[in-house]
């Protein structure tokens, strides 16, 4: 008998290499000006992998023990660092090319796996992937996303593997992927949920087994999100760095949320359209398991894994936003959800047409392809976009034009000595100041904590060091203190005045 080739396979995948070649590309050519993006996240993340590397534990830009993002995707830095010997900055477009490659890659394997797999439909998909802005993005800067969205692949591909062969094996895999998750993105902890719900309604086995799998698949995902939350607590007394409370209104929570589905399609993101396409978006993927779970045979393909994926993480975000206030949703924070609400809004395109006659299949393709010509062409308008404002600029963050070329970077960079003599340095963008000095920087405290803003204003004690504020005009932050309402409350001498920031000095 002929083995069938594995969905993975090079041969079964020519059109996934064609595309992950172009979107390897597609990310040196967005670096090509400055390099990779970094963002503030980015130089946390790099600050880490630098201490880690030098041996001085997993500390931030502050000197202080990271515990806003786990350890994971610091790590991964570290390790390839130390392999090549070439700090991140070198390499980062390179891996990050090679990351949206196999990005790509493997959701060409996984849709070879759908219920009714079809060439033209996987080909028009890659394509979709290759150019969504949102991916883009999220590989043109140096992002723990960009690990992340791998791993969410992979729970998809092992899991459904688990649900089909009911082999063990796949679920211990799939316990390792949730687990180092979990370890790249706190926000990870939605797989563990996701796999607990599906063992759990699952009725090809038994109650006894489907508690069993449950208590076993949640204990071993969550250890290493345990562990590095009890490390947390130690050091800085805080499970995952400073979370102040929400209190947003729900519907605003939808409005942000929809908004970035607005962004995605070029829609004016008005907030009856805002929240009108989050509910469309949970009704997509509700529908899809409602559908997948009707049709029994079909509850162990991967559609019905994806739909369950995208409708957690949906949920786990609204949740979690409306609980912890943390940056407005952004294209970024809902990447996970792009490729799973691709798949849940098209899978069944296929099954549909392969049953219709030549007249029905054009009555039913020649729309779907008008649609799918018009999304082609919003992902092409934003790309192109895109590429206008990196190309000459470079990609946005602390590595594009405007910041490298402002005053106060050029002042920080010529006197960098200035800041050696033992004073401890604040700042309202202590990541920015780390990444342009190589020193390290306290961040001004959040006005959501008015002991440690206090505790801020007091004078330094009588035999400590004194202290610098330096202050970035265009990296002002609502929540800290304003720079009128420091200098009213502590006594500070101005030792430079640039036309984008200022450094004081305590008195």
């Amino acid at each position: 008998m002929k083995v069938k080739p594995h969905l993975f396979s090079l041969s079964k995948n020519l059109d996934s290499l064609l595309a992950a070649l172009i979107g390897f590309f597609l990310i040196q050519i967005y670096a090509k000006h400055s390099g990779i993006g970094v963002s503030p996240d980015s130089v946390t993340y790099l600050s880490s992998a630098s201490h880690i590397l030098a041996g001085h534990g997993f500390k931030s830009f502050d000197n202080f023990p990271t515990a806003d993002f786990p350890f994971a995707y610091p790590f991964f830095l570290t390790i390839i660092s130390f392999i090549t010997r070439l700090d991140p900055l070198q390499f980062g477009q390179i891996i990050n090319g090679i990351l949206f490659g196999l990005l790509i890659y493997m959701s060409g394997g996984i849709m070879n796996g759908f219920k009714n797999p079809s060439g033209w439909y996987k080909r028009i998909l890659l394509v979709c992937i290759l150019l969504s802005p949102a991916l883009q993005e999220v590989y043109s800067f140096l992002w723990s996303e960009t690990i992340f969205l791998l791993l969410i692949l992979l729970f998809i591909i092992n899991i459904s593997n688990y649900f089909r062969e009911r082999e063990k094996k796949w679920l211990f895999i799939s316990t390792g992927i949730c687990a180092i998750a979990c370890e790249t993105r706190y926000a990870g902890v939605f797989l563990v949920m996701t796999g607990c719900c599906l063992i759990f309604f699952n009725p090809g086995m038994s109650w006894r087994k489907r508690i069993t799998d449950c208590l076993m698949f949640g204990s071993l995902s969550i250890s290493l999100l345990v562990i590095n939350i009890v490390r947390n607590y130690r050091l800085v007394g805080l499970a995952m760095g400073i979370r102040p409370k929400n209190e947003t209104g729900f519907f605003k929570i939808m409005e942000y949320f929809g908004g970035i589905f607005c962004d995605w399609l070029l829609i004016d993101p008005t907030p009856v359209w805002s929240v009108s396409m989050a509910v469309i978006v949970v009704l997509i993927f509700a529908m899809t398991i409602l559908f997948t779970v009707k049709r029994e045979k079909m509850m162990y393909y991967p559609e019905s894994v994806i739909a369950v994926t995208g409708l957690i993480y949906c949920l786990f975000m609204l949740v979690s936003y409306s609980l912890t206030r943390y940056e407005q949703f952004t294209s970024r924070l809902l990447s996970p959800m792009f490729i799973p609400l691709l798949w849940s809004v098209s899978w069944w395109l296929p099954g549909l047409l392969t049953k219709r006659s030549f007249r029905m299949k054009w009555v039913i393709g020649l729309p779907v392809l008008l649609g799918t010509a018009w999304f082609l062409n919003v992902q092409l308008a934003a790309d192109w976009e895109y590429y206008d404002g990196v190309k000459d600029a470079g990609i946005p963050g602390y590595r594009e034009d405007p910041f490298v070329q402002s005053d106060i970077v050029r002042f920080l960079k010529n006197n960098s000595s200035l800041f050696e003599s033992g004073y401890e340095v604040y700042s309202n963008a202590g990541d920015a100041f780390y990444f342009v000095t190589g020193k390290p920087a306290r961040q001004l405290p959040y006005i959501d904590f008015p002991e440690k803003v206090q505790h801020f204003y007091d004078p330094p004690l009588k035999n400590s060091p004194g202290e610098y504020l330096v202050w970035f005009q265009h990296e002002e932050n609502l929540q800290m203190p304003v720079l009128d309402s420091i200098l009213k409350h502590k006594d500070m001498v101005l030792v430079k005045q640039l036309a984008d920031g200022a450094v004081y000095e305590t008195k």
